[in-house]
């Protein structure tokens, strides 16, 4: 094949000079080259493969519309533009490709063996694929596998695809549909034939057989099953060798680098941190390499292995490590942002994400706000082009950031992000109340808590209420137990706010709305068997007596017509749940 690519100036202007016979000779040249049957010949770039099919199809529809309309020559148009649907599919022009597949078969008289309509339903299947036309790939897909399961076609045609690949193509798009099982079985199946080639049959598979492996592993991965993952991916590794990725890298280099991901993953699951980490740095160090032969296939790899090596660092407890490998992901998912907002904009908000949480970790609070902001900052513009995907995270990272400043002293700023991260939050409540109400409950929680940093007692109250009044209607079902810790940080989080409340009434001489406020907190105390609930309690009604005893005790025995209430402290056991981790 080497020597026809080299003869292919010779036959182009053989078609020149001589009209039928040469467009003949050259149009078999192109087709030549077009059908890679070698396999330790290196693929030629995809733009040279295009430009070799378009000429194939204008040779034979010259030969077939003006010269020499024999039924061989309709054969090979209907072949040639097969080629350029699959070349189309190389560059990522997956709807000029259909046009291109639905051109063949329009061909008049072409005649077409079941290997060459089984290829076609192939090239179809990951045409839609590509398109995101899930339904009809995996109808196009489970077809060109039901044609490829009948006897093999002739030695001639088995260049134009078989039962592995059409097995692989299939398995994707289950996957891609979230049959995960399904896709995984497929896989199997696809492995198991490639394990029992014979050294001639899998040299046509070269190609297939790590990427088959690779994508099993990260099937496996996804259902939880680690071990059997780690297997598959010794041998995908095996498949995937140095030599292979030398010979045909822009295949091969993405495949390893994946893989190598994987393992890492995997063996983070496991518990072996330290394999983990090695692996996530062999990653990281294909990923470069794959960054200087090719940036655009390369920088989001690389984006994703530093973000593993920096789990794999922050569990060792590496911090220094940890962070310079977030801030390159973060800086790398920066550019790529800038060039394609709609895709990296929420991978770029996630890093952050985990940024911010790694200087945390470190005790720095001012990096951490910086990181967040940036963060809610991304997520504001990817919740911008896709509102319904992208307002529950940035609902959730205005959360983030509302404790984050909280913690800062920026009490304003604090108030505002929750402000509006309950706003976000109500809004898909309406329509979808079971799956919002936790969210809903939680942000009003810190809403509340930040609000009595900020002074507000009143309305920190009124969010702690609405909390509490969300959770309990929750937690009469089964989720109780779920919602429990909850429930004792939010009810934590009003005994707070009703005693600042009392004690500010009390302070500005307003003894009833001192007694209104100590009326509920009294109510909370007895609902609620929390001992920090009580113990608030008791301090604010000692206080109350001690420093304005004759006020409240009148403004009570008004209100009740009780005496004022006097207690023995009690300990119930029962934890308050009002923690950092919780978020509030």
């Amino acid at each position: 094949m080497g020597l026809v690519r080299t003869l292919l100036p010779v036959s182009r202007a053989a078609a020149r000079l001589s009209a039928s016979p040469g467009r003949r000779l050259h149009g078999a040249a192109l087709m030549r080259c077009l059908a890679l049957d070698w396999v330790l010949l290196r693929p030629p770039p995809p733009h040279r493969r295009l430009a070799w099919a378009e000429e194939a199809v204008a040779v034979y529809r010259a030969l077939v519309e003006r010269e020499d309309p024999r039924p061989e020559h309709r054969d090979l148009l209907a072949r040639g533009l097969t080629q350029h649907a699959f070349a189309l599919l190389l560059v990522g022009r997956c709807e000029q490709a259909l046009t291109a597949m639905d051109a063949s078969l329009a061909v008049p008289g072409a005649r077409w063996s079941p290997a060459q309509r089984a290829f076609l339903s192939h090239l179809r299947a990951q045409a839609q694929f590509g398109l995101g036309r899930l339904d009809e790939a995996l109808d196009s897909a489970a077809q060109c596998v039901a044609a490829y399961r009948r006897p093999l076609p002739a030695r001639r045609e088995r260049a134009t695809g078989g039962l592995p690949g059409a097995l692989r193509t299939h398995a994707l798009v289950l996957g891609a549909l979230d049959r995960r099982e399904e896709s995984v079985a497929v896989y199997e199946e696809c492995a198991g034939l490639l394990r029992a080639m014979s050294l001639r049959e899998s040299a046509r598979m070269m190609l297939v057989r790590p990427r088959v492996l690779s994508e099993l592993t990260t099937g496996l991965r996804a259902l939880g099953r680690y071990e059997e993952a780690l297997s598959v991916g010794r041998e995908a590794r095996d498949a995937a060798d140095p030599i292979l990725a030398w010979a045909v890298p822009d295949a091969v280099q993405p495949v390893r680098v994946r893989l190598l991901e994987d393992l890492a993953r995997c063996l983070e699951a496991t518990g072996d941190r330290t394999g983990a980490r090695t692996r996530a740095e062999e990653a990281v160090a294909e990923a470069r390499a794959l960054t200087v032969r090719n940036r655009a296939a390369g920088e989001p790899w690389l984006s994703v292995t530093l973000d593993c090596l920096a789990d794999q660092l922050g569990e060792l407890g590496s911090r220094a490590e940890e962070l310079t490998a977030r801030q390159e992901a973060v800086d790398l998912y920066t550019a790529l942002a800038a060039e394609r907002p709609d895709v990296y904009d929420p991978l770029l908000a996630a890093c952050l994400e985990r940024l911010a949480d790694g200087h945390r970790a470190a005790g720095d609070g001012r990096a951490e706000v910086r990181a967040t902001e940036r963060g809610v900052a991304a997520y504001r513009r990817a919740a911008d082009l896709d509102p319904a995907v992208h307002e529950p995270q940035l609902a959730r990272a205005l959360t983030d950031l509302s404790l984050c400043r909280q913690g800062d002293g920026d009490h304003d700023g604090a108030i505002g992000a929750a402000r509006e991260a309950v706003a976000l939050t109500r809004r898909p409540a309406e329509s979808d109340w079971t799956a919002h109400h936790a969210p809903t409950a939680r942000r009003l929680r810190v809403l509340g808590r930040a609000l009595s940093r900020g002074g507000h007692h009143g309305e920190a109250v009124a969010c702690y209420t609405e909390s509490e009044s969300i959770l309990v209607g929750e937690s009469a079902g089964p989720e109780a137990d779920r919602l429990a810790s909850a429930l004792a940080a939010t009810r934590s989080g009003l005994a707070r706010a009703l005693d600042a409340v009392a004690r500010a009434h009390l302070a500005d001489g307003r003894s009833a709305d001192a007694v209104t406020a100590l009326r509920s907190l009294l109510a909370l105390s007895r609902r609620t068997g929390q001992t920090y609930v009580h113990a608030r309690c008791v301090s604010a009604f000692a206080h109350a007596r001690a420093e304005h005893r004759d006020a409240v005790v009148r403004a009570w025995e008004r209100a009740t017509g009780e005496g004022f209430p006097t207690f023995v402290f009690r300990y119930s056991g029962e934890r308050s749940g009002d923690r950092r981790p919780d978020g509030t």
